[in-house]
């Protein structure tokens, strides 16, 4: 069920946002635990960055037909309902297949939430979603941080990771009672009064890869910088406390973002963050592991990744009206990133050493400037293209 409000509150997504951090993140910091009590090699636990991928594609392309049908809260229902029961396995199992399964639940419902809920936020608001796109991955950025240190805390603790299996119930429990039982917001491509054209094809496939690119340098350095500290020689605690470093720093990213878009042009603070990240790269691989710049380079890397997911959709909610089966579509192609680069840096480390990671992820992150600047130049055609239509007509 649907309706055509605008400017409806977004604090529902927000919530459910934190719940998606959380959960997606628990893996990383947990990877040298599951390799123990499952008994598994490194390269092994790594194909689990693939399971959750794969099932993160399929959920956010089931999403886009099931927003159109049944709406977004309803997605967002289920989606929080799998958080629940995948973490729960994640901390029960016992054998690769049962945590396996609890990944998959993760992953699908992680593909059904992003698709879901920056569907709502730009279809709430409509062309000027610059703020709450940032706020909404401003959330997700807090949940992932808490990750690491709930993960650590619950094997120091009762070496499993019940606790943090709770921790997700309770906050899905309060996000399911935020958004209740309210009806989704319309598509206002719908509207009359909103001139925006939809995409092209051409411009659905730019911005695919551009989040393709994208999020495969992020999920590749967030789920490995925890083993790529461990292997440069922080012992302890401290490899935690560098995932939980890049997580902060990446809420930090975001929470400016928020401030930055209402001020400089998305489009900028896009170019200039993707070419901040492979400078930050470049420097952690002249700095060849040294424990100093892991900590300065995850740091470092994670405010400068920050603003690209939420920053790049809200550039094109300024050109484009985006329906729900394009998001989708963007959200699955993404996922592929995260297939990809972090089975890939897993398998290297396995071969040549922990500088895999830093280079494998400043290749990408090299990609996505290009990117950028192609996204900008196939929305402008669609602009530009709608507008003559309008005229001739």
């Amino acid at each position: 069920m649907t309706d055509s409000a605008a400017d409806r509150p977004v604090y529902p997504y927000l919530s459910v946002a934190v719940v998606m951090g959380l959960s997606l993140s628990l893996l990383g910091p947990s990877v040298s635990y599951l390799e123990e009590r499952l008994g598994v090699s490194t390269s092994t636990i790594g194909t689990l960055f693939s399971v959750i991928a794969v099932s993160n594609i399929a959920g956010a392309l089931v999403c886009g037909r099931w927003i159109e049908k049944h709406g977004g809260h309803l997605a967002l229902r289920l989606a929080l309902l799998g958080f629940v029961l995948g973490t729960v396995l994640l901390a029960v199992g016992e054998s690769y297949p049962v945590v396996a399964v609890g990944i998959a639940l993760i992953g699908g419902s992680t593909g059904v939430t992003d698709a879901s809920a920056n569907t709502m936020v730009v279809w709430v608001r409509p062309g000027r979603s610059g703020p709450p796109l940032n706020a909404l991955h401003l959330m997700f950025g807090l949940g992932a941080l808490a990750a690491p240190l709930v993960s650590d805390r619950s094997i120091a603790w009762t070496d499993r990771l019940w606790p943090a299996a709770l921790m997700v119930g309770a906050f899905a429990a309060a996000s399911l009672a935020m958004v209740g039982t309210k009806p989704s917001p319309a598509f206002p491509g719908e509207r009359d009064d909103d001139l925006r054209p939809q995409p092209s094809r051409r411009t659905v496939v730019s911005i695919a890869v551009f989040f393709i690119l994208y999020v495969g340098s992020e999920v590749g350095f967030a789920g490995w910088i925890h083993t790529y500290a461990e292997d440069s020689g922080l012992e302890g605690s401290a490899p935690a406390a560098v995932t939980s470093v890049f997580w902060a720093m990446f809420a930090l990213g975001r929470l400016l973002a928020v401030s930055a878009s209402r001020r400089v042009s998305v489009y900028r603070i896009v170019v200039g963050a993707c070419t901040s990240t492979v400078v930050v790269l470049t420097f952690m691989l002249v700095a060849r592991g040294q424990e100093w710049a892991v900590w300065v380079g995850a740091g470092l890397f994670g405010l400068a990744a920050a603003p690209q997911y939420p920053t790049m959709f809200a550039f094109v909610d300024t050109r484009a009206a985006l329906p729900a089966r394009a998001t989708a579509a963007i959200v699955s192609a993404s996922a592929t990133g995260a297939l990809v680069v972090p089975a890939a840096i897993g398998a290297l480390i396995d071969r040549y050493g922990p500088s895999s990671m830093p280079a494998v992820v400043l290749v990408v992150s090299a990609g996505t400037i290009v990117g950028a600047m192609v996204v900008n130049r196939t929305t402008r055609d669609d602009v530009t293209a709608s507008s003559l239509a309008a005229t001739s007509s």
